[in-house]
């Protein structure tokens, strides 16, 4: 189960053509609708793509220094691609068929 933060990462990569810049991430603090404040939302965005990394969602492309790895760059895999799929077709409303016999042409 991913969460909602995670799922959107997803969605925007997805809608990056499969792959993004972290800064996308990084200034749509208020579209990813998550509960954390101004000052810890990009750990809390490392943490979700380092954890995506982990499940073999995301390939992540850093920049490395003595302490740190810097994330810049992601891009989704096939099995990224595939549960950002999986979720959109979740969330897509359907609308109900009524067929109307009584109409005549």
């Amino acid at each position: 189960m991913l969460s909602k933060l995670q799922q959107f990462i997803l969605e925007a990569c997805l809608e990056g053509r499969g792959s993004i810049s972290r800064t996308v991430i990084d200034k749509n603090h208020g579209q990813s609708s998550s509960t954390s404040q101004q000052e810890h939302y990009k750990q809390v965005v490392t943490t979700s793509i380092e954890r995506l990394i982990d499940r073999g969602f995301l390939i992540g492309y850093c920049t490395k220094t003595r302490e740190k790895l810097f994330i810049t760059k992601i891009k989704l895999t096939p099995a990224g691609k595939k549960a950002a799929l999986a979720h959109r077709l979740t969330q897509q409303q359907k609308l109900p068929y009524v067929r109307n016999k009584n109409r005549k042409f």
